[in-house]
């Protein structure tokens, strides 16, 4: 495929979240397009469609147009000691494990067509996604890349499968419809073979359903729902876990943000399961901003101050702190209490560098984060950091490639239990 032209968009920064508004709305307009791929399959220059038109509200919230390692991370980590971490990448396809000071790395699943994606609740097993020529299935490995296996391999349905029930017998997936449109939607089945597929929502057309995970106790199901076409229709719903039962949970005076290249990490379950947070733009204001709701939308409140912006939202497996990524004087990774108070800013913009996307450790000790370093408004590489709630302790755990965003590329990272 040739390279698409790299824009960077530090210069959207000087007009802060102003210019936010109108980014959201201006579409993909003058962007570069994308040529179909040759020696892959079409589905990938499908989801990279999807992924392209939701480069806007990257540009939007002064990320980069070219980073070293775009993420994505499982929701609601289970709580537990530290373990390994789970990388991903989606064009090109990889995924391994690795330990948290950055030692013993082990590929999982077949080079060049696998992307790896989080931890089963026990942290026995690992959950990829394995693309083939007309679709993709989602598989399973143990922490050190052994017993690779592919669930209902024979089902013609596309799957990419995003996280697990809380008891590790489901699987949450979602289809974008690659073979048949009507199709698209978000999809449950059974984690040990792949069988027992239940569908939770139908997806209409021009939409997309992302998946943010099971309730706690497994009743409901957290989810996004995005309209291609404007983003002034994105909405954040719970349904229960036979697709019955759907419930707004973010008014329409707040629009749902949705990075794209991160995409579970913009809402999150409490480990309770009576609240949620996300994180949302508000359009009276052109600000974004995090906020908490209940759990059948009602008490919705925002705990974060005007000042303090916000484009992700994961809340802390002890339930006392989230952490999110703020927005958009400042793309850095803060901590605040559940309450909105003791709000905490835990990195900060070394030699121009910018720190995004935080997950937290099992612990609840640590978050996991991604950091890009930049030569003026160039890139010039990234990598995985992990810090203490409190800001002290910095240590990187390892690089991350470089990868053109518009091209469609995405990355994960879960931090699970496996034993070191």
């Amino acid at each position: 495929m040739a390279n698409s032209t790299e824009r960077p968009i530090s210069s959207l920064l000087s007009a802060g979240e102003g210019s936010l508004r109108k980014q959201l709305g201006s579409g993909c307009a003058g962007w570069p397009r994308m040529r179909e791929p040759k020696g892959v399959m079409n589905q990938r220059h499908k989801v990279r469609l999807l992924r392209l038109r939701r480069l806007v509200v990257l540009v939007a919230f002064g990320l980069t147009a070219v980073v070293g390692g775009v993420a994505d991370a499982g929701a609601s980590v289970i709580a537990g000691h530290n373990g390994k971490i789970v990388v991903g990448q989606v064009f090109p396809n990889i995924g391994f494990t690795i330990n948290p000071n950055g030692a013993e790395r082990h590929s999982v699943g077949p080079p060049g067509s696998t992307t790896c994606v989080g931890w089963s609740p026990n942290g026995e097993k690992v959950l990829c996604n394995l693309w083939g020529t007309d679709h993709v299935q989602p598989a399973t490995a143990n922490p050190d890349g052994s017993d690779f296996r592919l669930l209902d391999p024979r089902r013609k349905l596309d799957l990419f499968c995003l996280s697990w029930s809380p008891t590790g017998t489901r699987l949450l997936c979602h289809s974008e419809g690659m073979q048949n449109p009507a199709q698209a939607g978000l999809y449950s089945i059974r984690a040990s073979d792949g069988r027992d597929l239940e569908r939770l929502s139908a997806t209409p057309s021009g939409h997309f359903d992302n998946g943010y995970g099971f309730s706690p106790d497994g009743s409901r199901v957290l989810y996004g729902r995005f309209n291609f076409n404007s983003s002034s229709d994105n909405a954040l719903f719970s349904v229960r876990r036979n697709g019955t039962g759907k419930v707004r949970l973010s008014p329409r005076r707040l629009n749902l943000i949705d990075l794209g290249f991160f995409d579970r990490v913009e809402a999150d379950w409490s480990p309770h399961g009576s609240q949620v947070v996300f994180a949302a733009f508000i359009p009276s204001l052109g600000k974004t901003g995090l906020f908490v709701v209940d759990r059948n939308g009602t008490e919705l409140h925002r705990i974060t101050p005007p000042s303090v912006g916000a484009i992700s939202a994961q809340w802390s497996p002890r339930g006392n702190l989230i952490t999110f990524t703020s927005c958009c004087q400042r793309i850095q990774v803060f901590v605040v209490h559940a309450s909105g108070h003791d709000l905490r800013q835990l990195t900060y913009a070394l030699n121009g560098s910018q720190s995004f996307t935080p997950v937290w450790s099992p612990n609840g000790h640590e978050v996991l984060f991604q950091r890009e370093f930049f030569k003026g408004s160039t890139p010039t590489g990234g990598a995985l950091y992990r810090v203490t709630r409190k800001g002290r302790d910095l240590d990187r755990v390892t690089t991350l490639p470089t990868f053109v965003f518009a091209q469609g590329g995405a990355f994960f990272y879960s931090w699970g239990t496996a034993s070191p």
